[in-house]
């Protein structure tokens, strides 16, 4: 084997390693562009749940307070019934009997 046959050889072998880390580098760019843009979306859904979370808790509350309301209008509307049944037994007693 001659030096024009070894040269070849050798510059085909570099020419492979070039290109196999020319490959490398370029799947590693590509890596790291995807890996960008999953941040960037990782970010922006962080953002948007947390916004969900204050309306979600805001609604809770929400309920909660409606649920109070409800349940105490419930108890006084009770409380002004058995009110009235007093009072209408108390007036019955000093309403004139029939017959009398």
């Amino acid at each position: 084997m001659g030096w024009e046959a070894l040269a070849g050889v050798i510059v085909a072998v570099v020419l492979a390693v070039v290109g196999w880390i020319w490959r490398l580098a370029t799947r590693l760019a590509q890596a790291e562009a995807s890996t960008k843009a999953a941040e960037i979306l990782a970010s922006a859904a962080s953002v948007k749940a947390s916004g969900l979370e204050k309306e979600l808790a805001s609604h809770k509350e929400h309920v909660a307070a409606e649920y109070v309301s409800r349940d105490a209008m419930a108890e006084i509307t009770a409380a002004i019934n058995r009110l009235g049944d007093r009072l209408d037994n108390l007036f019955i007693h000093f309403l004139p009997k029939p017959g009398s």
